[in-house]
């Protein structure tokens, strides 16, 4: 596995966007080992094309790695690294005592994308995705392909499959694989106390957590955010 992190001169973790360090961590055998190390500064004064274009050759300095650990990314810069395919660690201090923490909790994650997706394999094409229990029936944990849901029939969106079984069903999680997130999450989620992080999955596709208020643990979202 390989993870990058930027740091300052004295190697700890700093924001993006700041003038620092980037360095690419491999594992070999039972040890972590710097494979590649450079500098990474957008300067003082940059537009939203400079930033695009600097972001994208990060991406393609850092080959298949696609794991980030650094102090804070938001606004812009955290869309462009999320496009990109990045899985964002907010962390603080030195990388080098978080990464293998990173590394068992992304082959977790792994397991966890793989569970949802095989959960929602659909046995026909016109057959209509429901929110079904994941781990058994008295886990709490639901999850719901709405991409399909929304082919079928071609008349059905997330709100309408959504959010009847927000309001009559008791759960901690769900897990909703989707092609975007959907744009009413932001507003009518908080109006029903529900909070939610996303991560990037294969394909462009979306994995986002649903929680509700009283099952509110700290996580990594794609998504890099905390519910």
């Amino acid at each position: 596995m390989k993870i990058a992190a930027i740091v300052d001169e004295k190697g700890n973790a700093i924001p993006f966007g700041e003038p620092g360090t980037v360095i690419l961590f491999s594992r070999e055998g039972e040890e972590w080992f710097v494979i590649d190390r450079f500098d990474y500064d957008l300067g003082e004064q940059y537009g939203l094309g400079d930033l695009k274009e600097s972001t994208q050759a990060l991406g393609s300095k850092l080959g298949d790695c696609r794991t980030m650990l650094l102090r804070d990314v938001s606004g812009y810069p955290r869309t462009l690294l999320l496009e990109l395919g990045f899985t964002l660690w907010s962390i603080e201090g030195a990388p080098e005592h978080y990464l293998d923490r990173v590394m068992k909790l992304t082959a977790e994650a792994a397991e966890a994308r793989a569970a949802v997706v095989t959960a929602n394999q659909v046995s026909t094409p016109n057959e209509l995705p429901v929110p079904k229990p994941l781990d058994g029936s008295c886990s709490g944990i639901y999850t719901i392909d709405i991409s399909a849901a929304q082919v079928c029939g071609g008349s059905h969106n997330s709100r309408e499959i959504l959010i009847p079984f927000f309001k009559t069903t008791q759960f901690n999680r769900i897990d909703i694989l989707c092609d975007h997130v959907p744009k009413w999450f932001s507003n009518e989620l908080a109006e029903m106390k529900l909070n939610y992080a996303t991560e990037p999955v294969k394909n462009g596709r979306w994995l986002v957590s649903v929680r509700s208020n009283a099952h509110r643990n700290g996580h990594r979202s794609g998504c890099s955010s905390c519910g």
